[in-house]
């Protein structure tokens, strides 16, 4: 297979410092707005709030009302520090020369980067943007765990009820895929891979081409094995 071929699996939604101390606080839908956070901490989120993250991070396609609805900067300086793939609430969230390339590939259907307005202190004044959510599409089933390697056994997602394979320090190579995953979406999650984005090629190259080194980085990727 050529290099148009490759799959790559991505960590980046394991990186808690894309979300540490951002300066910003929420409004969910159907909630009222956070108070600003004391000391950068997070208050406890409803059963509802902490549903709809787990199904982020587990990759479903989520509606617009599961999503935070908007968010107000309480430490400028903080927000300042925010890189153009950062964590809101929680979710996935992108900006800047990031969202440009991102918003060229297909998520699949109901996927794509979700508009989010982030305010000043005062909840009113709305910071320039523009500012996304990621929202995954449907998911691929081409992992295939009985011919990867350096991957945990599976547990099961006491809250989800869905079973999921512990994938981390992957290196190139550990995680295999079938021929599934090159047909459809260029970016999205697998069953029972939480966390884990995998992406084509294409996507892969056109984010090595915008972005500096540093910033490439922070996406961890590994090429994957596709087997069949």
């Amino acid at each position: 297979m050529g290099t148009a071929d490759q799959v790559w699996i991505s960590e980046v939604m394991s990186n808690n410092e894309l979300g540490n101390k951002l300066g910003l606080r929420q409004k969910w839908f159907g909630e009222p707005w956070e108070a600003p956070y004391v000391n950068h901490r997070v208050p406890d989120s409803s059963k509802t709030v902490f549903a709809a993250i787990l199904k982020h991070y587990s990759g479903h396609t989520m509606t617009r009302e599961d999503m935070p609805e908007a968010s107000a900067v309480y430490s400028m300086s903080h927000f300042k520090r925010a890189k153009d793939i950062f964590f809101l609430g929680g979710f996935l969230s992108v900006k800047g020369k990031l969202a440009e390339v991102l918003s060229r590939f297909d998520f699949g259907a109901g996927g794509g980067l979700v508009p989010h307005p982030i305010y000043e202190a005062d909840e009113t004044t709305p910071l320039p943007g523009p500012f996304y959510i990621i929202n995954f599409g449907p998911m691929k089933d081409c992992f295939l765990p009985g011919v990867s390697t350096n991957i945990g056994k599976p547990s099961v997602n006491h809250v989800t009820g869905e079973s999921r394979w512990y994938l981390r320090h992957l290196k190139d190579g550990d995680v295999a895929v079938s021929t599934a995953a090159l047909g459809g979406a260029n970016l999205w999650m697998c069953p029972g891979v939480e966390g884990r984005i995998f992406m084509s090629n294409r996507v892969v190259e056109a984010l090595r081409g915008a972005l500096s080194f540093a910033e490439f980085a922070e996406f961890r990727l590994h090429r994957c094995r596709i087997v069949g």
